[in-house]
Formats: C-alpha cells, structure tokens, sequence
C-alpha cells in the first residue's frame, strides 16, 4: 500500500489558500507522488477571519480541522507561514494536552517569527500570547522542525535574534537563506525541497549544508 503524506499549509497575516506559493507546492508535491513513493494531499487552508488573525480564532480551527484523533490515524505535515506558524505552535501544545502520544511528521515554519521590527496592537496580541513550547516540541520527532529565515526580511530584520529564539526556545533546525524578503513568491522550490526531505524523499543541498 502506497504510504499517504497529509501536508496542510497554514497561511500567513492575510493570505489564503490561493497566496503566494501554497497552490504550487500543491501541484509541486502532488505531481512528485511517483518518484517519491508515496501519495501528498496537501491542504492549503483558508484561516477564519485572516485580516486581523487572532490566537483564538486559529486554535479553534485548527482543533476543528486537525483534531487529535485525525493527528492519530493520518501522517501529518504542517507548513506555516509567518504568522502561521505561531498558529500550529498553539495547536499543537493543546493536542499534547489531550495526548502526550501523538506525533506529527514534521513541521515547517517559513519566515516564524517571535520578535517583529514595529509590531501594531494585533501582532502584539500574538507576540505576547503564552506558548507551552515544551508541550509543542513534544508532538515533533526530535529532527523534524524545520524553519526557513531570511537574511533580508523587510519585517525581521534582527534575524539572528528569532534564529537564536527558535533554538532556545525549541530546539528547531534553522536555515538562514539569502535575499528571500518574507518568502511570498509564487513558487518556492525550496519549501518544496524542505517537505520532501521531511518525508525522506531527499535531502536538498541546502539542507545538507546546515
């Protein structure tokens, strides 16, 4: 039986399941099912009232969308973007909450952040938001959270900073790429690259630099 890979993309401040590059790595993951040996559902999701996201808003559709005893039974990818990644960190504490047992495949935040340059009173809202960290990090296998940064970020300038905090705070791998802004292209081989690694497709070399 051909081993199935849920990947569901959570989007950032605004977006949709149709911003940026998330409907091409769709297609992108979708069409490498055959070389990669198994079959990618990836799910771009369209977050409830994403113009102002608020924490309590994301976990409440998140528990809806991937409540625990679908975390169980499925094998489980979860791709932020910006904000969103902050949004699968809350999730998750609250499913380890309710399981200490489940685990997901893997997690990739591209352009997480913890620290923003002018934070307004809504960013702030997530910057100040308590996050179990440890109970988060639980629910992913020790080599499986990955984070994209940019060196150029027009909002996260202090990179370095959110890199040494993803560190600290959850052990996560961090790749510092050059010259990517926010990482809101089209298309983005390099996300691509990152998901099928995680599911042991291959290593991309940027990864095998790090």
């Amino acid at each position: 039986m051909v081993p199935v890979k849920h990947v569901y993309i959570i989007p950032r401040w605004g977006g949709n399941s149709c911003s940026d590059w998330y409907p091409w790595l769709k297609q992108q993951l979708e069409a490498a099912s055959t070389e990669d040996h198994c079959r990618y559902e990836v799910q771009p999701l369209d977050m409830p009232a994403w113009q102002i996201p608020t924490v309590s808003n994301a976990v409440d559709y998140l528990a809806e969308m991937l409540p625990v005893e679908r975390l169980r039974r499925e094998e489980t990818y979860l791709v932020g973007h910006s904000v969103g990644c902050l949004a699968i960190l809350h999730h998750l504490a609250e499913i380890n909450k309710q399981d200490p047992a489940v685990r997901v495949g893997g997690v990739l935040c591209v352009a997480g952040w913890f620290l923003i340059d002018n934070p307004w009173q809504d960013i702030l809202n997530w910057m100040n938001a308590p996050v179990d960290y440890e109970r988060a990090r639980r629910t992913i296998p020790d080599d499986k959270l990955v984070v994209m940064l940019s060196d150029d970020d027009p909002y996260t300038t202090g990179y370095q900073q959110n890199e040494k905090l993803w560190l600290e705070r959850l052990q996560a791998r961090v790749n510092i790429l050059p010259g990517r802004q926010h990482f809101s292209s089209e298309l983005d081989p390099d996300v691509c690259d990152a998901i099928r690694d995680m599911t042991g497709a291959f290593l991309p070399p940027w990864l095998a630099r790090a």
